[in-house]
């Protein structure tokens, strides 16, 4: 799961979005390149919205090369 500074960042980044589907890297925009462990940051991620921690967003599918795509609502 996110720390809690991590999921107010997340949550701060999706109530900005857009609906639509996205990746976590996508999602994050210019601030991706802050994160220092991308795969582990993605599974983390995913178990957030998962769990019910962010609001807004659901798990959608998994695309063949592995990346997880999430739906704004």
């Amino acid at each position: 799961m996110l720390t809690p500074d991590e999921l107010a960042q997340a949550q701060r980044l999706i109530d900005a979005a857009s609906p639509g589907i996205y990746e976590v890297k996508d999602l994050y925009g210019q601030e991706w390149a802050k994160v220092l462990s991308p795969t582990t940051f993605g599974k983390r991620f995913k178990q957030s919205v998962v769990g019910g921690q962010l609001k807004g967003i659901r798990y959608d599918s998994t695309r063949g090369d592995n990346h997880k795509l999430y739906e704004v609502e």
